[in-house]
C-alpha cells in the first residue's frame, strides 16, 4: 500500500497508506503466532520434538500468512490421523527411502491401524486435524486480535 491521491475541483487529497501497511503486517505476524500457539494443546506430544520442529518452521515464515500445522516427515500422517505403512512391507516402520501409503490403500496384510490413537498424557486434547480444533476454540479471539492490531478498533 502506497499513497492515494485524488483531485476534485480545487481540492487535492493525498492519503498516505504506509501506516496501514505496517499495521496489517503486525496483525498478520501476531495472527500467525496466535494460530500456532492455539494449535499446540491439540497436537500429539510424547517428547515434544514434533511440536518444536513445527513451531520452528512456522516461526521462520511468521508474518507471511503461512502457519505450518504439521512439519517434518511424520507431519502428514500425524495431522490426518491416518496410519501409514511401507508400500512393500506393510510395516509402519518404513525402510530408508521407502514410500509410505495409507493403511486403507495397502493391498497386503498388515497389523497397522487405519486411524492413529494419540497418547493424551501431555496433551489431553490431542487429536487429528488440530488446526480445525484450535480454530473452533479460538477463532473469535484471533479475529479480535487482528481487528485491534490492524485498526478495526477494540470493539471487534
Amino acid at each position: 500500500m502506497k499513497s492515494f491521491s485524488t483531485v476534485k475541483g480545487n481540492v487535492h487529497i493525498t492519503l498516505d497508506m504506509s501506516r496501514f501497511k505496517r499495521q496489517f503486517q503486525r496483525a498478520q505476524y501476531q495472527l500467525d503466532g496466535a494460530v500456532m500457539e492455539s494449535m499446540v494443546p491439540f497436537m500429539p506430544m510424547i517428547t515434544g520434538s514434533f511440536i518444536n520442529t513445527t513451531r520452528a518452521a512456522s516461526a521462520a515464515v511468521q508474518g507471511s500468512g503461512v502457519v505450518y500445522a504439521a512439519y517434518g516427515l511424520q507431519g502428514r500422517f500425524l495431522y490426518e490421523g491416518k496410519g501409514m505403512v511401507d508400500e512393500q512391507t506393510g510395516s509402519p516402520w518404513a525402510r530408508r527411502g521407502a514410500k509410505k501409503v495409507l493403511v486403507s490403500q495397502y493391498g497386503g496384510k498388515t497389523r497397522a491401524k487405519e486411524r492413529l490413537e494419540y497418547t493424551r498424557q501431555a496433551h489431553p486434547k490431542a487429536q487429528a486435524e488440530w488446526f480445525e480444533a484450535a480454530k473452533k476454540a479460538d477463532e473469535k479471539a484471533w479475529i479480535h486480535l487482528v481487528k485491534e492490531t490492524a485498526g478495526g478498533g477494540k470493539r471487534g
